[in-house]
C-alpha cells in the first residue's frame, strides 16, 4: 500500500499511513485486518468543523488507518443527523475533496440521532439491527470511528443498539468534538503542566471558562462515557475520548487513541466467540 501511495502521489496520505503503523505496531497489529468504518455527524452544529477543513483532515486520518488494516483498503461510511445515511466507500478514488461532495450530496441536518446510523452499521455488517441474544461469530472484527459534537436525541435506541452489538464482532470507538472536562488536549487553567497529548499553545480563557461551566453543568459528553462504561452487555465494545478541538492532538496522538481499548477488545472476542479462527 505504501508503494501505491507513492506511485500514485498521495504524499499526506503516505505519511499518516506510516504513523498509522506504528501505532498499530505497537499493539501487535502489524498484520492485523479488520472491516473498517466511520461513522460521522452531519447536524447543523458541525458546520464550522466542516467549513474549516477540519472534517476533511479528519477524516484522511481515519482513512489512513483503513488503508493499514482494513480488507479491501476502504472505510465505509455511514453518517447521522435527524437521519441516518449509508454513504458508501472513502477510499483512494475519492478522498481528496470529500467533506464538501459529501454535504452537496447530504446537507446538515436540524437533529442529532446516533441509532439511526448505528442500526445502518449493524445492518450492513450482520445483516439485521435487532435485538441479540448470544454471540454471532465472524471471520473478520468491524471497527467503527463514531464522530460527533453532540447529544443524541435517542437514548434508549442507541443504548440498545450498544449493548444488542455487543454480541457481534464490531467495535465502536466514540470520538466527541468539543468543550469537555474530560478533552485529551484540554490545557490547565493555572498555566500547569500540560495534559497529554496538549499543544503547547495555551488554550483561550474563553475555551476554558467553557469548559468549566460545561462541567459545572454536568454536559460535554457523558452519554457517550456512559456508552464506554455500560454494564450488562456481552462484552465491552465501546471507547470513548474527547477533543476540544481535532486539530490539536498529532496524527500519532490520534491513532494512539484510536487503538486504546481495540487490542483488549480483539483479545475478548477471539475468547469469547465472536471471532472465527
Amino acid at each position: 500500500m505504501e508503494k501505491r501511495l507513492a506511485d500514485e502521489g498521495h504524499p499526506r496520505l503516505l505519511s499518516l499511513t506510516k504513523q498509522a503503523a506504528v501505532s498499530l505496531e505497537k499493539r501487535g497489529l502489524g498484520e492485523h485486518t479488520a472491516r473498517v468504518a466511520l461513522c460521522l455527524d452531519i447536524s447543523a452544529s458541525m458546520h464550522k468543523l466542516f467549513e474549516s477543513g477540519k472534517v476533511q483532515a479528519l477524516i484522511e486520518r481515519v482513512l489512513s488507518l483503513g488503508l493499514r488494516f482494513d480488507d479491501n483498503g476502504e472505510v465505509d461510511v455511514f453518517l447521522f443527523g435527524v437521519e441516518g445515511h449509508e454513504a458508501g466507500t472513502l477510499g483512494l478514488g475519492q478522498y481528496q475533496g470529500w467533506a464538501d461532495v459529501i454535504l452537496r450530496k447530504y446537507p446538515l441536518e436540524g437533529g442529532t440521532d446516533y441509532a439511526k446510523a448505528m442500526q445502518l452499521v449493524r445492518e450492513s455488517y450482520f445483516k439485521t439491527s435487532a435485538p441479540r441474544h448470544g454471540p454471532v461469530p465472524d471471520r473478520l472484527p468491524v471497527y467503527v470511528m463514531f464522530i460527533t459534537d453532540g447529544m443524541t436525541s435517542s437514548q434508549e435506541a442507541t443504548r440498545q443498539q450498544v449493548m444488542h452489538s455487543s454480541y457481534e464482532p464490531l467495535f465502536w470507538q466514540f470520538m466527541g468534538i468539543g468543550p469537555s472536562p474530560k478533552a485529551v488536549d484540554l490545557q490547565k487553567a493555572d498555566g500547569d503542566a500540560d495534559a497529554p497529548g496538549a499543544p503547547k499553545k495555551k488554550m483561550k480563557l474563553s475555551e476554558r471558562l467553557a469548559n468549566k461551566l460545561v462541567e459545572k453543568l454536568g454536559g460535554g459528553f457523558g452519554f457517550l462515557e456512559e456508552l464506554d462504561n455500560m454494564p450488562g452487555r456481552y462484552t465491552d465494545n465501546a471507547a470513548f475520548f474527547a477533543v476540544t478541538d481535532p486539530a490539536n492532538i498529532s496524527d500519532e496522538m490520534l491513532f494512539d487513541l484510536m487503538m486504546e481499548e481495540y487490542p483488549d477488545w480483539l483479545n475478548r472476542a477471539r475468547s469469547m466467540g465472536l471471532l472465527r479462527p
